[in-house]
């Protein structure tokens, strides 16, 4: 059982950049039952995703989460709610980010560079008690820092989360 970097990824690139690598770069996870269906060898349905767009917001549901295409083992496990800024180059924050052990950067280099959009993540492993501070722009990892504390507790910001 890993331990989880648990925290924030963001997003950031033009309205249709993001909005392609939500469509194409997420997938839904399967239930328990689908699970233990794939790993018999026996097919399934996969989960459906819904999605609301207007002209204010963009909204994503899975009923298990998402999974991030071509990593391993991060996951988004909340629906995505994004409301439109009116800039050229929008934002989008996700507070339910988490990866198995600390993230990999590489994985997110090539999706950055893949849609076009620029990548934070900052995540806290209680476990292990290290945060993660990272940041990608169009494929270049700029920062990949593992901050470790003296006294995780106190001087964490958010020491209950992760692990």
């Amino acid at each position: 059982m890993p331990n989880w970097a648990e925290g924030v990824l963001k997003i950031r690139g033009t309205r249709k950049d993001i909005r392609s690598f939500l469509t194409g770069a997420l997938e839904p996870i399967p239930d328990v039952s689908q699970q233990i269906a794939s790993f018999m060898g026996r097919k399934f349905e996969q989960p459906e995703v819904e999605i609301h767009e207007d002209e204010w917001d963009f909204n994503m549901k899975s009923p298990n989460g998402l999974y991030i295409k071509g990593t391993r083992r991060a996951f988004i496990e909340s629906d995505i709610v994004w409301d439109f800024g009116d800039r050229h180059e929008e934002i989008l924050i996700i507070d339910s980010f988490k990866q198995a052990w600390g993230v990999d950067t590489e994985p997110f280099a090539i999706l950055s560079k893949q849609y076009g959009i620029d990548i934070k993540i900052y995540v806290f492993e209680r476990g292990m008690e290290f945060n993660q501070d990272i940041e990608i722009r169009k494929g270049k990892i700029l920062k990949d820092n593992e901050i470790k504390f003296g006294d995780y507790e106190w001087e964490c910001l958010m020491p209950n989360l992760g692990g």
